[in-house]
């Protein structure tokens, strides 16, 4: 038997106790957040550029017959700089949260002040929050319309928001203004790309791929352009000169993993697959991983990702749940239960980690470990709907036991108010 790969654990399976109990786990807890579909390759934060002086503490020369100072105003302006130095430390020591809050409080205080929103807007782009960046990025270039770094991620994040004749528009005016400029190029190529603009995308990149200095993001870039135009070997030849020029270009190892796979070239595609893991611990990179594996049935490998994997996102509920499935049915319930159980170690509170171990327990012939375990998860659960598609578990669990378990379950149906 070959386990789906991860993401597909929620249907395709027979529905007979336990293996049942993996079905209706999955609908029990639907609806998590995807981890998917964030947009590729955000723009890293730059270098922080030199904050205003801080002048608090000169005092104001008063010529006679003019009007002091407006101490007000300057009393803004100073805090907003002491907030704007707070936010770059706060981003040099991988705070971003308290980051944005200083960056916020310095725009409140003097909006027009300078890099306030363009740090910001980085910082949220590092968290896949693409359309709070493009507005920060908005802000910056309406109060300092030459910061052309900022008008690039406008255009950017206009792009990737599927405001097409905007982004080409801004990106357009920067190449114009500075073209010598590789990074607006290979920005415009995205953008004239996301439009379905292939010649004037593959015409931009060639363009940005002229100029020094030569980057590993270009020639990915292009690649995945190549890629989508059917391409392939200018596509694999794009992607092999980016890391060559960076190998620790973990995208650009995982854009070949994926051609090659495309191609059939599994061994090839595998190998690149663990190249991008070495690079980043991609949790793509992982499944490209555990679905070449299954497919190639090497059972003890794949389930050494899924360990992997686990180490590296113990909160991950649904590829915990794939890998209990994939051990079950590997034969090594062992193996599955001790996945579970270190899932209710690292989110106690969590639902979903009790019925994953509710339904490992079950699999595993501990039926009253595993009715402890699923009630404690039909308690932490709030939506009526969850805790019903536990008690049908339960109901499925009682009907399929042996006469020896017949007053567990009426002496649970008793202490839980009839609910089976």
């Amino acid at each position: 038997m070959t386990p789906p790969p991860p993401g597909e654990g929620r249907r395709g399976l027979d529905l007979t106790v336990p293996m049942a109990l993996f079905v209706l786990c999955g609908a029990a807890h639907a609806g998590l957040p995807s981890r998917e579909g964030a947009p590729a390759h955000p723009a890293p934060p730059r270098p922080l550029l030199a904050a205003p002086a801080d002048t608090a503490g000169e005092a104001p020369l008063i010529v006679p017959g003019r009007p002091a100072a407006d101490t007000a105003a300057e009393s803004r302006a100073t805090k907003a700089r002491v907030q704007l130095r707070l936010g770059q430390a706060l981003e040099s020591q991988g705070m971003p949260g308290p980051a944005i809050m200083a960056y916020r409080n310095a725009t409140l205080l003097e909006p027009s002040i300078p890099e306030a929103n363009y740090r910001m807007g980085l910082l949220f782009l590092t968290r896949q929050r693409v359309a709070e960046a493009t507005q920060c990025f908005a802000l910056e270039v309406k109060h300092h319309p030459g910061n052309l770094d900022a008008r690039r991620e406008l255009g950017l994040g206009l792009a990737r928001l599927g405001k097409h004749p905007r982004a080409i528009a801004e990106l357009g005016r920067v190449t114009r203004e500075r073209p010598g400029d590789g990074e607006g190029w290979r920005a415009l190529g995205f953008a004239y790309s996301l439009a379905g603009r292939d010649r004037e995308a593959e015409q931009a990149f060639r363009r940005a791929l002229r100029l020094p200095p030569e980057r590993a993001d270009e020639h990915r870039d292009l690649g995945v352009l190549l890629a989508h135009l059917g391409r392939t070997r200018e596509a694999r030849a794009e992607y092999r000169r980016a890391v060559a020029l960076d190998p620790n270009e973990g995208s650009a190892w995982l854009d070949l993993a994926n051609l090659e796979r495309r191609e059939g070239r599994l061994e090839q595609a595998l190998a690149d697959y663990r190249e991008a893991e070495a690079r980043d611990s991609s949790v793509l990179a992982m499944r490209g991983q555990i679905e070449m594996l299954a497919g190639l049935e090497r059972q003890a490998e794949a389930g050494e990702v899924y360990r992997r994997w686990l180490k590296a996102h113990p909160e991950d509920h649904d590829t915990r749940l794939a890998a209990v499935r994939w051990f079950d049915g590997s034969g090594r319930k062992d193996v599955a239960l001790e996945i579970a159980r270190d899932g209710v170690r690292h989110d106690a509170p969590s639902g979903v980690a009790h019925l994953i171990l509710g339904m490992a327990l079950e699999a595993s012939g501990e039926t009253r470990a595993a009715l402890s375990e699923l009630r404690e998860a039909e308690s932490l659960y709030d939506g009526a709907g969850d805790k019903d598609r536990i008690r049908r578990l339960i109901s499925a669990m009682r009907a399929a036991a042996a006469d020896s378990l017949k007053a567990l379950f009426e002496a649970d149906s008793v202490s839980h108010g009839g609910a089976r």
